[in-house]
């Protein structure tokens, strides 16, 4: 697992949205399942990366965000 420093994660987050993926949310890791398969059920590729923004990059995420416990979710449709 690759570990980003607070000051890195936006610039990868940029990078992947310019790739075509739309940032969806920052969960628990353990409902992150069920948001994979409600998402793939709608035709979306899913893309889970293994961090989340501070509380300074993000005010919807908080301290818990800071401790390994919560993942951003990424959607894009899938190509035809």
């Amino acid at each position: 697992m690759e570990s980003l420093t607070q000051d890195q994660i936006p610039e990868r987050e940029r990078a992947i949205i310019a790739e075509g993926w739309t940032r969806q949310f920052t969960a628990f890791t353990a409902r992150v399942p069920e948001y994979i398969e409600l998402y793939e059920g709608m035709g979306y590729e899913v893309r889970v990366e293994l961090w989340a923004l501070s509380p300074e990059s993000d005010p919807g995420c908080n301290d818990c965000a800071l401790i390994g416990i919560m993942r951003t979710i990424f959607t894009r449709k899938k190509n035809a």
